[in-house]
Order: structure tokens, then sequence, then C-alpha cells
């Protein structure tokens, strides 16, 4: 594996909406980052935290997934996890979607079934909101009558 490419500076959605440079830009940025990645899906997770910069604890604050699960998750101690909590883990990250969907794949997690609700918000969130705080997301939730994806301890 190459240097590990960082993410970071990814445009938002306005952003990219508003300049067509930028659309252009965003997914060359994607394809770099693309060929490094791992396959599977703990490595992937902690390449991705580790190249957006971000500690297990800093991660925690902005995703209310303990330090604890997060180390459990990538290191193979938890062998179980919940959707909500890669989700969580996502938006924590404020992950472009191209990276959630394909973390949520990895995981064994298909939510791109539009007949499902609560999927149907999910792919929302990670669409457009993936730069807005865990917090924010919760209250977006909580407006459609679904439970938070996390919550502050």
């Amino acid at each position: 594996m190459s240097k590990k490419q960082k993410i970071s500076k990814f445009e938002s959605i306005y952003e990219i909406k508003s300049c067509p440079k930028s659309f252009e830009n965003y997914y060359y940025k994607i394809s770099i980052v693309c060929k490094d990645l791992p396959y599977d899906f703990r490595s992937k997770l902690r390449y991705l935290r580790d190249s957006i910069g971000l500690t297990r604890e800093k991660l925690e604050e902005q995703s209310y997934i303990s330090s604890q699960t997060i180390k459990e998750i990538e290191t193979n101690e938890k062998r179980g996890y919940s959707l909500e909590t890669i989700i969580a883990l996502c938006v924590g990250m404020k992950l472009p979607p191209e990276f959630s969907f394909d973390l949520l794949r990895v995981a064994g997690f298909y939510i791109e079934n539009y007949n499902n609700e609560k999927y149907c918000l999910y792919c929302y969130i990670l669409r457009n909101l993936y730069f807005c705080e865990i917090d924010y997301v919760n209250q977006v939730l909580k407006m459609n009558n679904l439970s938070p994806i996390s919550q502050q301890k």
C-alpha cells in the first residue's frame, strides 16, 4: 500500500452544485483515495479515520460512539455492530457519500432500498447532510419519528 491519502477539504454538495469545476475536482480526489483503500471493513474504517486525522477520542466526540467501541470494531474484538453505529461513525468523520456507502457495503449493510422509509432517510443523510454535526442529524431523525443514530452519554 502506498502513502495514505488525506481525506480533507472535500467540497460540500452545495459547493459542487454551484461550480461545475468543483465537481470534477471532487471526483478526482475521490478516485485518488479509493486507489489505496483496504478491502475489508475494519481496515477501511481505520484507514478512513486515520486519513481524516481523527483520533478515536475525537471521533467519539463527533459521533457519540465510545472510543472503546471504535477500538473494538477496528481491532476485531467487537464482532457485531449496528447499522446506526456505522452511520454515526460516517457522520462523525464527515465522510463524503462515496466512502460512507462503500463502508456500509463492506460492513454488510445495503440501505439503498427505497421501499424502506428509515433506509431512505439514512441515504438522504449520508448524501446530503454528511457535513452536519451528529446532533443536527439526530434532530432530523426525530422530526421524522425515528430514533437517533447515537446519543451523547
